[in-house]
């Protein structure tokens, strides 16, 4: 128990695990501009009388995707794809591109067996995953004491030729229940270079176009008298300029991220625009949140260099990219306590980041310059050789001042997921952040959003959105044909709304207690948790599997949905309530038995 609660300490923020974007840093913006795709690009000057030109196509369906991260250009693979074939615009408001590594958005995604579900759906970009991602195995975890005196212990067992090896890994050579960790530049390339492959072959395959329209941001969303939706945007580079740009389409995907656009055009009363779809209330495109204990949390990144060395008593280790690394400090005070993670990265020569992860109350946040952060941990980590590694001429140290880092959000969804006309053919969907997110707790960020595009292709295939099974007519057995667009998207609200709503209560209780916070309240709650996990586990054994495990333990597979996941731990939740209810009641008769009598 102690070493998995280790393990959930390391995997840190970067377990995002997210499509999932920490706000207050540019990685909120989802930023990619396309212009090095093969693919036709739109230039940020396009006018709106072009944009809103018919696709050449003449009578396929058009999508307008609002946000170009990850979920964003899953969404687009999807729609473009066969059998949907839209031609499909992506938008994205910023210019800059997340190609190369970045210490601003340095975190890492974590794609479990749900993410891998879309992943599959394109085999190329699944090899490209697995050739590129680090095999995730919490026994290579090494923990380094703070005190310089006690010895570095070994991980129990070394990283396989799989994670280690610089071959290309084959689908066969992976294990079954794999998950991976790959940075998000990284993540977004491999798509980006999927698109760019699947869009060589549209023309023989009849594949829709996808066009990457960068610099555009998008500020309303109105429905047109046709029943079709109109995407209002402006350009970035010029934010004061009066002219707006628009682009028309049959579906309109806002895929933009936790603060989406498209969301809050939909909540916005002020819009008449938006009065020809009926029945539309705006109130539920509000988010609902809840705060939780790890909800608040400050992150920053200190870049150490490719194969560090940790001073070990008689000879260094040689830290190795693939490994996972928890560094302790020798301060235990709630507002000095703090340690570095280090996720495992592919690439031997890749500059590795230690995580820093503390209340907003702490006193590393009141550090403004460089030399004030270099001798602070310098005193919270004796052991390490700082000059080696950050040289005191080094700008590293200034930069980590003047960085503003991220927070982690609360755990928040968007009750409505989608509005469409009654008996149309188009409608407004969100996906990914959009409508949920919340803190890198549980690594289900990028997953849950794959598992949007996954239900929303399903959806518009007809298919049942939890087993992808095409249903037939009764008498004759031949399939259904799809539905129309309207009633594919009510489908999908109806079907992944209780999935997010499942998936936020386990975001708010699964595992908020991982990052070591160093308040009293904190490890207190930290107490009640390994409790409430270590009496299920034991039901569990004593049971032999009727009592549920814990529900963080529930979705680490794919063989469950977050709602049969949360079902099965609130069943164990009764159960446990009920016990405990019969066993006071013969106290309480015991304290009650006085009153009555007098």
């Amino acid at each position: 128990m102690k070493r998995l609660l280790i393990c959930f300490s390391v995997v840190m923020a970067a377990t995002v695990v997210g499509a999932f974007h920490l706000p207050g840093t540019v990685a909120a913006k989802q930023v990619h501009s396309t212009s090095e795709l093969s693919a036709a690009t739109i230039s940020s000057s396009t006018t709106s009388s072009e944009t809103a030109s018919p696709s050449s196509v003449g009578k396929r369906k058009t999508a307008v995707i609002v946000g170009a991260g990850p979920v964003g250009l899953a969404a687009a693979l999807t729609l473009s794809n066969t059998p949907h074939n839209y031609d499909v615009k992506v938008i994205e408001q910023s210019t800059k591109r997340v190609k190369f590594y970045d210490p601003a958005r340095a975190y890492l995604y974590n794609v479990n067996l749900r993410g891998q579900q879309w992943l599959s759906m394109f085999p190329s970009a699944m090899k490209k995953l697995q050739e590129r991602g680090v095999v995730s195995r919490m026994d290579s975890l090494v923990v380094v004491p703070g005190d310089p005196s006690v010895p570095v212990p070994q991980p129990k067992t070394a990283v396989s030729s799989l994670a280690g090896s610089d071959k290309n890994i084959t689908a066969v050579e992976v294990p079954v229940m794999a998950s991976f960790w790959i940075p998000r530049h990284e993540m977004v390339n491999l798509l980006e270079e999927t698109i760019e492959e699947e869009q060589q072959e549209k023309d023989e395959t009849g594949r829709g176009e996808i066009l990457m329209i960068s610099s555009k941001k998008c500020i309303d969303v109105k429905a047109l008298p046709d029943g079709k939706a109109q995407v209002v945007v402006q350009d970035t580079k010029s934010p004061d300029t009066p002219f707006e740009n628009f682009y028309t389409a049959d579906l309109v995907v806002g895929a933009d991220g936790m603060n989406s656009d498209v969301r809050g055009a939909l909540s916005d009363d002020s819009s008449i625009e938006k009065s020809s779809w009926v029945n539309m209330d705006r109130s539920k495109f509000r988010v609902r949140a809840w705060r939780s204990p790890s909800s608040g949390l400050r992150m920053k990144v200190l870049q150490f260099p490719p194969g560090f060395s940790i001073p070990n008593q008689e000879v260094d280790i040689m830290t190795t990219s693939q490994t996972m690394y928890a560094i302790q400090g020798v301060r235990k005070g709630p507002r000095d306590a703090v340690r570095l993670g280090f996720l495992p990265v592919k690439k031997e020569d890749a500059v590795r980041t230690g995580n820093v992860i503390l209340p907003p109350n702490h006193n590393v946040w009141k550090l403004k310059t460089g030399e004030e952060c270099r001798d602070w941990f310098q005193g919270a980590f004796p052991r390490l050789d700082w000059d080696k590694l950050i040289p005191p001429d080094s700008t590293e140290w200034d930069r980590f001042a003047q960085a503003k880092g991220t927070m982690f959000p609360p755990c928040q969804y968007c009750p409505k997921l989608q509005v469409a006309p009654p008996g149309g053919d188009s409608g407004v969907v969100l996906v990914g952040d959009a409508i949920h997110a919340f803190p890198p707790d549980i690594g289900q960020g990028i997953n849950a959003g794959f598992g949007d595009v996954v239900a929303l292709d399903r959806a518009l295939k007809g298919e049942d959105l939890l087993t992808g099974a095409r249903p037939t007519a009764n008498i004759s057995d031949e399939e259904v044909p799809p539905p129309t667009v309207s009633q594919a998207l009510q489908e999908y609200e109806r079907v992944r709304g209780p999935e997010i709503r499942s998936l936020i209560r386990l975001a708010r209780f699964g595992a908020p207690y991982q990052y070591n916070q160093p308040l009293r309240k904190d490890k207190v709650g930290k107490m009640l948790w390994k409790a409430n996990v270590a009496m299920r586990m034991l039901l569990n054994k004593l049971s032999f599997g009727l009592v549920s495990k814990p529900a963080i333990l529930l979705t680490f597979g794919n063989n469950l949905t977050f709602r049969q996941a949360m079902r099965r731990a609130d069943t164990t939740t009764g159960l446990l309530l009920s016990v405990a209810t019969l066993l006071l009641l013969p106290w309480l008769r015991i304290l009650i038995r006085p009153m009555l009598v007098t």
